[in-house]
């Protein structure tokens, strides 16, 4: 009797949720593995009805392990009901031990193979496993009762980094599944690698079940890393349904690189079934080169009648799979018949007969389906065939064999290692290892018309460990067409810099970035440009940074002067008028010589602007701050003489008592007091800290030139120091404000002054959030704002007086401060029209 275990499901639904412990729901059929346990069933039939084992019959018994570790260690328990028997025994005698199975094929995955291997291995029971390939399998001192008939990992492995040599790869991702068969082949290609110079890009594990409940999650992460690494070539040691939902993301994510698979899925019928997978890009990868098994395939084309009403449960639910008529498939149908050039198999559809739903009695005969998945068909007849020649050596001598008698596992085990036996005329044997070296075939799929056609384009002799490619019949499926380039070891240009990756073979290159350079290849770091000089990101070489400050030709700098000059303008044609004038009542209503004063200081300050424009320098700096603050203080006393005259006028006008001459010979020492304050805070400004000029190279490309003003609190004194001049004249005016209704000059004061604090006001949050080349036009604009609010309310309505009363008869040489009183006493006594026209103020 021989036993089988083979993953004919792919997976257990109820794993974490049976009922009992034995109790597992296995869902979805893979037609390839149920091949794979006809091939079994079909050689042993081919045996026993030749004179292999004259007299003998092999039995078999099979299993499914539905692709899970667990479910096959349930399955090998059950195959030696004997060696249970005898655990449970309170009579063992150290007896050996005979089962009825004498041998195991299977497992298929390795990781399955592991699991029932400690326990065959536990009472040397023969196994035999047609696909699982992990190095670890070949540890005589854990798996002693192990065999193969394919070569380890090391050889697929070994080929596959030839395979990236041949083609001048040095920078290759690697994904795994997530057991003892990825983990090895990743330790196998990690020795591998770095003893001939190849850099792994990345290297990430899947799970090894298409059924696992994190999988989406884990094959998202996975590929993220595919899309982001530079590698263009990837490595892949997983199974086929784990793959076709790793590829189905990849689709999704439209993901396209060059694939290099491993014997596990290169052959899938599942991952070729994957919808659009030709997007994916190049695919290609080692399979066994497997030899013919005669008159299999007319067995396969017929496979249900069985003798003596056997029946065979895989086979009944493949009927059903495989001709069965679903609603989904039925939709397929009717779409094909709607002659849509849209329509797709669904996943689960993929492994329909095209007689699905055609009518109720569907012919089973020449079914051809089970044709299309025997690449390990092959590998299990060979397994077969050389446990039957190992019996024959044992039971069988000249010509005849002893049905009765009893043979050991042990000495079946060290029959298979010893013996050479031969299939289909060409002969094998068990290495040292428990192995049969067979070669490798490479296989390129080729992609027409969503369909995909595995060619062979290659071999490698695991033997003599060479590799040969035609490549001309290979197919890249890129844009370009070609073999991609996938070289971690590229040379950097200049501009760029080699960034060491943990293995010491690998660089990345990165771009120099912003203010630094490198002016050669492969540099290995990038020098910082000098603080005058400047480079983009990835540059190979500095560049002169341009001098950027508020420049005369600059659009905002000719329109802020512009306006200056206008002012400046109008006030030297006030002051001419006002000369012409001198002697009028108007003129002298408006301050007298203090009004040639208050327009000189306005014609310094715009002419201040202009040391806010061009490229400053220190002395530059030094003036332009002290050489505005002063001549608008001067401006502001002047007016605040004005307010305290007009006030001390409406004063004595009210109350009938003469002006004494005490404010008209004092004020010019108010106002040489007062602005001599703010001189002294300037000087005081100037010889602490004073300001100059600075350059502020943060700005790629440009060295920004502007003032610093060396202390801010001095910068702040004096315009605080201005304002609250400021604020006393609209104080004084406001107290004035019920003057005569034809005598404006208080609301004009009160005016202007309010003009003046909320202008510098909001000067203030402006100037300290502003940067770079315009912070110099704040200030400006604060200036101009200042200045034509003075030349507004106080000099151009005295323009228009004098302007509409050319005739007025010049006044006597009375002081103001009596020409004031006279005026004001007059409008409130007598309450009539003056000839002197109204102020538009």
């Amino acid at each position: 009797m021989l036993g089988g275990i083979f993953p004919i499901h792919e997976g257990v639904s109820n794993l974490l949720n049976r009922t009992y412990v034995d109790e597992f729901t296995c869902t979805g059929l893979q037609v390839r593995m149920l091949a794979n346990a006809l091939s079994m069933i079909y050689t042993i039939e081919q045996i026993n009805n030749s004179t292999l084992l004259q007299g003998i019959k092999l039995g078999y018994e099979i299993y499914d392990s539905c692709s899970n570790a667990l479910k096959a260690v349930q399955a090998t328990l059950r195959l030696l009901p004997e060696i249970l028997a005898i655990n449970n025994s309170s009579q063992c005698n150290g007896t050996e031990v005979i089962p009825s199975v004498k041998a195991v094929i299977g497992e298929v995955f390795s990781e399955n193979s592991i699991a029932i291997g400690r326990i065959l291995s536990s009472y040397f029971i023969p196994q035999i496993s047609g696909a699982s390939s992990a190095d670890i399998l070949g540890s005589e001192e854990r798996y002693a009762s192990f065999m193969r008939t394919i070569p380890r990992d090391y050889y697929q492995t070994k080929a596959i980094m030839d395979l990236i040599k041949t083609f001048g790869w040095n920078w290759i991702g690697i994904i795994i599944s997530d057991d003892e068969y990825g983990h090895s082949a990743l330790d196998l290609l990690g020795s591998l690698f770095k003893n001939n110079g190849i850099c792994t890009a990345f290297s990430r594990t899947i799970p090894s079940s298409a059924t696992h409940r994190s999988l989406q999650n884990r094959l998202n992460n996975v590929i993220s890393d595919v899309k982001t690494s530079t590698a263009e070539v990837v490595i892949s040691f997983a199974n086929g349904p784990v793959m076709a939902e790793l590829f189905k993301e990849v689709i999704r994510q439209n993901v396209s690189k060059t694939w290099i698979a491993s014997e596990g899925w290169i052959d899938s019928n599942i991952v070729a079934s994957v919808e659009d997978i030709q997007k994916v890009g190049t695919i290609f990868g080692f399979g066994f080169a497997n030899g013919l098994i005669p008159g299999i395939e007319d067995y396969l084309k017929n496979p249900f009648p069985f003798n003596d009403g056997a029946t065979n449960e895989f086979l009944d639910e493949y009927k059903k799979v495989h001709f069965g008529c679903t609603e989904e498939y039925r939709a397929y149908l009717n779409c094909l018949n709607s002659n849509s050039t849209s329509c797709s198999v669904p996943l689960l559809e993929v492994d329909k007969s095209p007689l699905a739903c055609k009518g109720e009695d569907v012919p089973l005969q020449n079914d051809d389906f089970f044709l299309h998945d025997l690449d390990i068909a092959y590998s299990t007849a060979l397994a077969v065939t050389a446990i039957a020649q190992a019996l024959r050596n044992i039971v069988c001598r000249n010509g005849t064999c002893d049905k009765e008698l009893q043979v050991s596992p042990r000495k079946l085990l060290a029959e298979l290692k010893k013996n050479k036996f031969t299939y289909n005329g060409e002969s094998f044997n068990f290495n040292s290892s428990g192995e049969i070296l067979r070669n490798y075939n490479l296989h390129n799929w080729h992609f027409t018309n969503n369909f995909v056609k595995k060619v062979t384009v290659g071999q490698y002799d695991t033997v003599h460990q060479i590799i040969k490619i035609n490549q001309s019949l290979l197919v890249w499926n890129n844009v370009n067409s070609s073999i991609p380039f996938s070289n971690c070891t590229k040379t950097c240009k200049p501009g760029y810099f080699k960034k060491h990756s943990f293995i010491s073979c690998c660089y990345d290159c990165i771009a120099c970035a912003n203010n630094t350079y490198s002016p050669m290849p492969d540099m290995t770091e990038c020098y910082r440009c000098p603080d005058n000089q400047w480079a983009s990101n990835g540059s190979s070489k500095c560049e002169n940074k341009t001098f950027r400050y508020l420049e005369w030709d600059d659009p905002f700098a000719i329109t802020l002067l512009t306006f200056a000059s206008f002012g400046i303008v109008v006030l030297l044609l006030i002051g001419i008028l006002f000369v012409k004038n001198s002697n009028t009542s108007t003129v002298k209503a408006a301050g007298g010589n203090y009004a040639y004063l208050l327009m000189a200081s306005l014609l310094f300050s715009s002419a201040s602007i202009l040391l806010f424009l061009g490229k400053p320098n220190d002395l530059i700096c030094q003036i332009r701050q002290p050489l505005y603050g002063i001549s608008f203080t001067v401006t502001v006393n002047c007016i605040l003489i004005k307010s305290i005259l007009i006030l001390i006028a409406f004063e004595s006008a009210r109350k009938g008592k003469r002006i004494g001459n005490f404010t008209r010979q004092r004020s010019v020492i108010v106002v040489a007091v007062l602005t001599g304050v703010q001189i002294v805070i300037c000087v005081v400004w100037l010889i602490m800290k004073s300001p100059s000029s600075v350059t502020d190279n943060t700005i790629p490309q440009f060295i920004i030139v502007n003032c610093d003003e060396g202390s801010y609190i001095a910068f702040g004194i004096i315009l605080g120091y201005t304002g609250l001049l400021a604020l006393t004249c609209f104080l004084l005016a406001y107290k004035g404000r019920k003057l005569p209704e034809k005598y404006n000059e208080a609301r004009c004061i009160t005016f202007s002054m309010l003009v003046y604090m909320f202008v510098w006001i909001l000067f203030i949050p402006v100037y300290k959030n502003s940067r770079g080349v315009y912070l110099p036009a704040v200030q400006i604009v604060a200036i101009l704002a200042s200045v034509y609010g003075v030349i507004g309310c106080h000099l151009l309505p005295a323009c228009y007086v004098i302007l509409s009363k050319p005739t007025d008869i010049a006044t006597t040489r009375s002081s103001t401060i009596q020409f004031f009183t006279a005026k004001i006493r007059n409008f409130s006594i007598t309450r009539y029209n003056s000839t002197v026209p109204k102020s538009p103020c």
